[in-house]
């Protein structure tokens, strides 16, 4: 907004909105030359500043899901390699933990790593010094998330056919399918046996969403192996997300 400038033979007057009158003083800081900030005083809104304080930068509080992931990744980093596999984290780690590192991978701060030393695989937390997993080649990030959480759900054509690429070793162990929806769902042999057992026990007619607070389990897992189950004429998928046994 445009103001006007009052000048006097002792210097010139910037006149300030009706709110600024309830102060006796303001801030004025230099953004850069011919650029100014003109704020209300920082020690207090509504007092008058106190000579020679510092202006107060107000706190900035973590939102709720970065308290999660912070305490998340403090848990995770208070174990040795040797036991931060998913099976040994899956005996220390409650349901809401363990959705909140499925997010962290996602996200690539915590990776997934398994080799012929830890052929689980095991959870390492992303630093500075390590290679991040958004520079490494697509279809090795989309093995490395598959196979830590045991499931992956792909939109596009070219990621499923570069990951079906990369995975021709592993045939056996991975099952995948088109749904209807254009998506794909692609699981590990073991991820499948896993849910397909929970499922068993459960009712005829389900969705995900009751599949996975039933089974402890992630929604898009029991998902995309409903998905695999249906194709395979054990369960009719039909509008709004049910699926019924056969």
């Amino acid at each position: 907004m445009k103001s006007e400038v009052i000048k006097r033979q002792k210097g010139c007057y910037l006149r300030l909105p009706e709110e600024f009158s309830k102060f006796d003083a303001v801030e004025m800081f230099e953004l850069k030359p011919g650029y100014y900030l003109l704020s209300v005083p920082l020690a207090e809104k509504g007092a008058a500043p106190v000579a020679g304080a510092k202006p107060q930068i107000p706190e900035i509080k973590p939102s709720a899901q970065e308290q999660k992931e912070a305490a998340v990744l403090s848990k995770l980093a208070s174990f040795g390699f040797s036991k931060r596999s998913p099976s040994q984290l899956n005996k220390v780690m409650n349901a809401e933990e363990k959705r909140v590192l499925e997010e962290l991978v996602k996200s690539g701060k915590v990776l997934y790593v398994h080799n012929k030393k830890y052929e689980e695989g095991i959870y390492i937390i992303e630093t500075g010094s390590q290679k991040s997993p958004q520079k490494q080649a697509e279809p090795s990030a989309m093995e490395n998330q598959l196979f830590a959480n045991g499931y992956l759900i792909l939109d596009g054509s070219r990621d499923a056919q570069a990951l079906s690429e990369r995975l021709m070793k592993q045939k056996n162990s991975v099952v995948g399918i088109r749904g209807f929806d254009g998506k794909y769902y692609i699981v590990t042999a073991v991820y499948f046996g896993k849910v397909a057992e929970a499922l068993s026990g459960m009712g005829d007619e389900i969705t995900p969403a009751d599949a996975a607070a039933k089974g402890g389990l992630a929604i898009d897992g029991c998902k995309a192996v409903l998905k695999l189950l249906a194709e395979k004429g054990d369960y009719i998928e039909k509008k709004g997300g049910f699926y019924v046994r056969i």
